[in-house]
């Protein structure tokens, strides 16, 4: 293993700025935000003693020679700059494919689910959505180019527009990201670039590091993948000593604090789909009773998803007549569905409650659905039918 110098920063400083008591977390103290358990920690340690131990400088010992900004600052500063405004100028808004942001906070679906408070803003680009609405997937970014190993992504030029803290795309480190949790945008990857991203990633999962490639931390060079895409990465990791195993592990730790939410916003969506896919199970007995042809199909297209097909959300087909959409369905028993014609033929929708029709509609081919919704409790049943004589009925509680 080649190490021709001490990368930078130094771990340490690295694990202290992701899992120390930072100017962040101090600061959601002092506004109040944090749990009691999580405040009184902050307020035991060294940090929240030595934040306001600065003495003032007296008017008279004040020097009238300001030092100057050191070069790399001054960069950093124009590069953030720079990227702002390209992005706020012509950037598509948020959630799109390709996107960097930032994360500054934990939300979660509901209140309190999580006693957790961000010590640094993290950064995650944007792949393609998930399995439940406001749930993408993408890989944690960071910022010290000198840890990049054999599978991160090191931005270059022609990956501007980004801020200088998004510079490594860790396709080792794939996460989902609750979209409330995106505070704003930091970065916009061309189509061309995210494409050479998810390839290296891709490569991540199928390929092995060649034995042949020398481990020198510290240093990037321009390879291909197996496709052919020109990407930049660091060299494959080295034994044991090779501190990047290191920074991987506090990186993978870090992007806890992104992926808890999503799960737990992905677990919501399960817990609201039951009532719904108990429906669909009601409706698809009663349909194969009557013998009347129906199929389920998915109301979109998931990206990436590795839940069971069933979990997806889906709609009911009646042979080429109608489309049935659980809009809502509680535990309790209510909901509402949408009823949308699928061809020239009208579509009559009549809802009845213990035999008695209280609510009539006709759904038409090009015009908005028919919408009928019933309480909890009640036993409600749904009617199709079309002029040649076709005719559906299906339960809506049971």
């Amino acid at each position: 293993m080649k190490l021709d110098r001490p990368l930078s920063p130094p771990l340490v400083h690295i694990e202290r700025s992701l899992f120390g008591v930072s100017e962040m977390l101090i600061a959601a103290v002092e506004r109040g935000e944090t749990s009691a358990a999580i405040a009184a920690a902050v307020r035991s340690s060294p940090e929240w003693a030595e934040r306001n131990t600065a003495a003032p400088v007296p008017p008279d010992e004040l020097s009238a020679d300001v030092p100057s900004m050191p070069a790399h600052l001054r960069g950093l500063i124009a590069r953030r700059l720079a990227a702002q405004a390209t992005l706020q100028s012509s950037a598509k808004p948020l959630p799109a494919a390709g996107q960097i942001v930032e994360v500054r906070q934990i939300h979660t679906p509901k209140p309190g689910q999580l006693d957790w408070v961000m010590q640094v803003p993290l950064y995650v680009l944007l792949d393609a959505p998930g399995e439940a609405a406001g749930v993408w997937h993408g890989w944690l970014v960071s910022s010290e180019a000198d840890y990049a190993g054999w599978w991160d992504f090191v931005l270059q030029e022609e990956d501007e527009p980004h801020a200088p803290e998004a510079a490594l795309v860790q396709v080792w480190n794939p996460l989902r990201i609750y979209l409330p949790m995106a505070a704003r945008l930091v970065g916009q990857l061309a189509p061309a670039r995210l494409q050479a991203v998810r390839a290296l990633a891709t490569e991540y999962v199928t390929h092995e590091v060649p034995a042949d490639v020398p481990v020198w931390p510290g240093r990037v060079a321009q390879r291909s993948t197996v496709g052919g895409l020109a990407v930049v990465t660091g060299s494959p990791l080295g034994d044991a000593t090779d501190p990047r195993h290191t920074y991987q592990h506090l990186y993978h730790h870090a992007a806890e604090a992104i992926r808890e939410p999503a799960r737990l916003a992905l677990a919501e969506a399960a817990r609201a789909a039951a009532p719904a896919a108990a429906l669909l199970a009601l409706w698809e007995h009663a349909a194969a009773r009557l013998g009347a042809a129906i199929r389920l199909v998915p109301r979109v297209e998931l990206a990436m998803s590795d839940l069971a097909d069933e979990q997806a959300e889906q709609d009911l087909l009646w042979e080429d007549l109608a489309r049935l959409c659980i809009d809502e369905r509680t535990p309790d028993g209510a909901g509402r569905v949408q009823v949308s014609a699928e061809s020239e033929l009208a579509v009559c929708c009549e809802l009845r409650i213990a035999g008695r029709l209280v609510y009539k509609q006709t759904a038409r081919g090009g015009e908005g659905p028919a919408e009928l919704e019933w309480e909890a409790g009640e036993s409600a049943t749904l009617t199709l039918s079309v002029a040649d004589g076709r005719r559906l009925e299906l339960p809506l509680a049971g």
